[in-house]
């Protein structure tokens, strides 16, 4: 096929006092050095998702904001940051037709996350208030290009396969929220040492990666992180 043309949706941010459609530079600049073409799409307006869904032969699903959690069933807690329904319902749409075409996905921290709700999962609001026992630092001070602490791979996962058999990566994190309950046709590839959930991929298909951390910051100094792209761009050729 020719270059795969990947949707991107687009956040609504007010940036200098304008009203924009952004995508962070990172995503935009992998997707195009691991062969495709990426496609801003605007998030205001779920109505057009199936127009958008007809034009991609992938999607990606980056980082953004807290998902409201009136999309899995709860009411938000003091802890829960910005969200944006107009987003989350314009992602959610975009996924279950990705899904519903056989179009594969990769995920972004809050990709994940928004992945796993529209396919039926739920996620933590705030980790560190929801979960029971201490967890890591996972909205690092740190640099963003660099990593914060380790992830566990679970063995024969896709993830390990594209890290070349490695089981213990250190990578970035910066989020408060999490996968907590799974979607049906999703399963656990990878963890960190406090059992927060750091990646989900298919049951029974090659269609979705979702990472926790945030490859597109990492990639220019870590070819395993760049893979990630790679394998994306590759099952969506496959597709």
């Amino acid at each position: 096929m020719a270059k795969p043309i990947i949707g991107i949706p687009a956040e609504y941010q007010l940036v200098r006092d304008l009203y924009r459609n952004t995508v962070n530079q990172g995503e935009v600049a992998a997707i195009i050095k691991a062969g495709g073409v990426p496609v801003l799409i605007p998030t205001r307006e779920p109505d057009l998702a199936v127009a958008y869904s007809e034009l991609i032969d992938g999607l990606l699903l980056p980082g953004g904001p807290d998902v409201a959690p009136r999309f899995f069933g709860e009411e938000p807690l003091p802890e829960m940051g910005e969200a944006d329904d107009r987003l989350d319902e314009t992602e959610i749409e975009l996924i279950n037709l990705a899904f519903a075409a056989r179009k594969p996905m990769l995920g972004i921290c809050r990709g994940a996350q928004v992945i796993n709700i529209a396919l039926g999962g739920d996620i933590y609001q705030d980790i560190g208030t929801q979960i029971d026992h201490q967890t890591y630092q996972h909205h690092q001070k740190a640099p963003l290009d660099q990593g914060s602490h380790y992830v566990d791979f679970a063995e024969g996962s896709k993830l390990q396969q594209i890290f070349r058999g490695q089981r213990h990566v250190l990578v970035n994190s910066w989020h408060h929220q999490a996968v907590r309950k799974l979607a049906p046709q999703l399963k656990l590839t990878a963890k960190a040492g406090d059992g927060v959930a750091e990646a989900v991929e298919s049951k029974d298909n090659d269609l979705i990666l979702a990472v926790q951390w945030h490859p597109e910051l990492m990639y220019r100094k870590n070819a395993d992180e760049f893979a990630i792209f790679e394998d994306f761009i590759r099952r969506v050729r496959e597709a």
